[in-house]
């Protein structure tokens, strides 16, 4: 499934990327961390909503 980018997403990653760009290189790691775990659980969460359908 392919999503267009809006303004707001494009906007959004740019305050992302400077927020990321001022992290410690730990705290840069903590964070893909972190968002690899959110990416697994949607991941997760969606294939249990197919599998209950």
């Amino acid at each position: 499934m392919e999503k267009s980018l809006t303004n707001k997403d494009i906007e959004d990653g740019k305050k992302i990327s400077i927020i990321f760009s001022n992290l410690s290189e730990e705290n840069k790691t903590m964070a893909m961390v972190y968002l690899s775990a959110l990416r697994d659980k949607e991941i997760a969460d969606s294939v249990k909503q197919m599998n209950e359908m």
